[in-house]
């Protein structure tokens, strides 16, 4: 990765291939949140009244509903009272433009928002809640999330992003680095430039290979039916002819049309609420008349049997009641919100984009057990930026199911900072201050494990990630993070020692070029804890971490300016040259003394060739070479990729009498 300065703003440049991404984090690309608005909305009158002991829920949403446009170009803000705020209901935001703003997030002088639970799961076998997952996560005070619904879906609202009902397949397979992919055929017309568009990868074995996921592993249904990596695109451009929709970013992984248990890699338009925000005020839970009731915030002991500090199960699952959900969402903000003791997760997203999380305060929930409760949980979140937040008393600050892009700065926790599976990838994590004492720790049958403890870090690996999401993905970076760590019962917490040694970049899953599954020995780790963390680290650069700068460094210099291009130049070994859009798959049928002409130098940029689609008849091997420079490329296989090409004229040599082939420059 890379790191520069924008007018204040972090800029992160991660790798993909071989070529540089630059993307800033969060809100705006990093920018300030705003503070002035287009319509601005108080909620005193229209029935929010604080401190009255009334239900508040159906007047916010009435004003949702009925007063607030969907316009992403323009902001509303709906301003509440300071006092206290009843609620018994999930909250919509499902409006683009909506900002809901408290008066300050002391519970004292500020907006105190108090939701009763409606306790609205039953409880599985597992003791986790068990709802229905076509609304996975569940249910949350603050949801962020269109309500609007597939036409094959009307059971559910958000239907309209439910990817089983509304996905397009592709026509060609598409590899890392690419900018463009075809979709099968008719389907590029249902979406315009500035759209968003979902890219999910269908596992294939190639994939599972790679990361070492167990064979044992391989046919649970999340494996073999689930996208484990996806991305979100701006599309910049459409050809409705060939069905090729060109993407505002590179790919991050490759893309197979299939897997070999049938499961097909999907795009999907996505209706996306954008430009949201939520802040300034308190939120907690009245547990009176649930089944949390009995419970209490101080520590679990035999004395304290009902304690729920350092507990990691569920005691309450008909009441795991999230605070904030933002789900298929893009560039909007949490700001200031003191969140205490909620159901579950604090704060979950489900496919967001763009995201500023930051000066939040958390402490606390009520669940944190099976079924992945009580997480700060960066589920499918994308370049996002969580900085500046107190996070405390929960199960984990995670990372997890293709999380990538992101920024993780500046926080205090008390809790682990966990890459918790899913190929999450290229993210930033540094600055951070994690103080984890040995009661932070696994349970089962109803009470911790015995000698087991949780370290500051944790990376989803080998067979134990696989069994619910896979394992962590390339280019983690850890950098400049203060870990500490009390080892065992009665111990101080003091300097882990571990990962954090000031100024050394810790890419991890990643041996400088391309991905390394965390191992020690040789062998890929099963799992993670205290004596394999030490392991993986003393066997650095060997061992799955870079620390050699490869994957994230300063630049010496700003990027330069794109090339001027230039004039073709004469060779008498052209008799023919056709000219070559920059960044397009263009279909060849070669002949002697054809040349193909770059309107760029070639130095430094990527050069693909394939077999060709259109003519099938052979497959061409042989040479590519440089006519203005010596470098060449040699073609001995159905698919070539290569950075060593110099010039910016080209010729096609063929050994097997094969005329077509398939070219790409970018």
């Amino acid at each position: 990765m890379k790191l520069k300065k924008v007018a204040g703003t972090v800029v992160l440049s991660y790798l993909v291939g071989a070529s540089w991404v630059s993307a800033a984090p969060g809100y705006n690309g990093g920018g300030p949140l705003p503070s002035q608005f287009d319509l601005v909305i108080d909620a005193t009158q229209h029935g929010v009244n604080s401190n009255d002991g009334v239900d508040d829920s159906y007047a916010l949403q009435a004003i949702i509903d009925n007063m607030v446009p969907n316009n992403p170009d323009a902001l509303t803000l709906i301003q509440l009272p300071a006092g206290e705020i009843n609620l018994s209901d999930e909250i919509h935001v499902d409006k683009s433009g909506l900002v809901i703003r408290g008066a300050g997030s002391d519970p004292v002088s500020g907006t105190k928002i108090v939701v009763k639970s409606w306790s609205p799961y039953g409880v599985g076998s597992d003791n986790a809640p068990d709802f229905d997952k076509k609304y996975w996560p569940g249910f949350a005070v603050f949801r962020v999330e269109t309500r609007q619904m597939h036409a094959k879906e009307q059971a559910y609202e958000g239907s309209i992003n439910f990817h089983w009902k509304h996905s397009i397949e592709f026509a060609e397979t598409a590899s890392i680095g690419d900018t463009s992919v075809v979709l099968e055929s008719g389907k590029a017309k249902e979406f315009s430039v500035g759209d968003f568009i979902y890219i999910g990868a269908a596992s294939d074995k190639a994939f599972l290979d790679k990361g070492q996921v167990p064979t044992s592993r391989r046919s649970a249904t999340h494996i073999m039916t689930g996208h484990m990596r996806t991305q979100i695109f701006k599309v910049l451009e459409v050809d409705i002819s060939s069905d090729e929709v060109t993407l505002d970013r590179p790919l991050e992984f490759n893309l197979p049309l299939n897997n070999e248990s049938g499961y097909n890699s999907r795009a999907m338009p996505v209706t996306a609420i954008q430009n949201f925000g939520l802040q300034d005020f308190y939120l907690t839970m009245d547990t009176s008349g649930s089944a949390c009731e009995g419970y209490n915030t101080a520590a679990y002991s035999p004395q304290n049997p009902n304690g729920v500090l350092y507990r990691y199960e569920n005691v309450c699952s008909q009441d795991a009641i999230h605070g904030v959900i933002l789900k298929w969402v893009q560039n909007g903000w949490v700001k200031n919100l003191n969140i205490e003791m909620i159901g579950s997760h604090p704060i979950v997203t489900e496919f967001a984009k763009d995201v500023t999380i930051s000066d939040n305060n958390i402490n606390g929930s009520w669940n944190k057990g099976a079924g992945g409760n009580g997480y700060f949980r960066g589920s499918k979140l994308y370049d996002s930026w969580i900085k500046d937040n107190t996070i405390k008393n929960i199960r984990h600050l995670a990372l997890q199911w293709s999380a990538t892009g992101n920024i993780v700065e500046n926080n205090y926790l008390n809790e682990d900072l966990n890459l918790h599976g899913g190929w999450e990838r290229n993210n930033l994590i540094r600055n951070n201050t994690v103080e984890v004492p040995f009661e932070h720790r696994s349970w089962s049958n109803g009470a911790p494990e015995a000698g087991s403890t949780w370290q500051p870090i944790w990376v989803g690996s080998g067979d134990h990630a696989s069994k619910w999401s896979g394992p962590t993905g390339p280019n983690n970076v850890l950098l400049n993070n203060t870990f500490k760590k009390a080892k065992s019962a009665g111990q101080p917490i003091e300097t882990w020692g571990l990962f954090d040694t000031p100024n050394v970049e810790y890419a991890l899953g990643w041996n400088g070029s391309q991905f390394e599954h965390l191992n020690v020995d040789g062998a890929p780790i099963a799992t993670w804890n205290q004596l394999i963390a030490e392991g993986v680290f003393a066997q650095i650069p060997h061992s799955g971490v870079n620390t050699a700068g490869g994957s994230w460094q300063r630049p010496v210099t700003e990027p330069s300016e794109p090339e001027e291009p230039v004039d073709p130049p004469v060779n008498a070994d052209c008799s023919e040259v056709l000219s070559y859009a920059w960044g397009s798959k263009q279909e060849l049928i070669i002949h002697d003394g054809l040349c193909l002409q770059i309107d760029r130098p070639l130095s430094d940029k990527t050069v693909q060739v394939w077999d060709s689609d259109t003519n099938s008849s052979c497959d061409f091997r042989g040479m590519v070479r440089a006519l203005d420079d010596t470098s060449e490329l040699v073609v001995s296989s159905n698919y070539v990729s290569t950075k060593s090409l110099i010039g910016s004229l080209l010729s096609f040599n063929s050994s097997n009498g094969c005329n077509y082939l398939k070219f790409r420059a970018y």
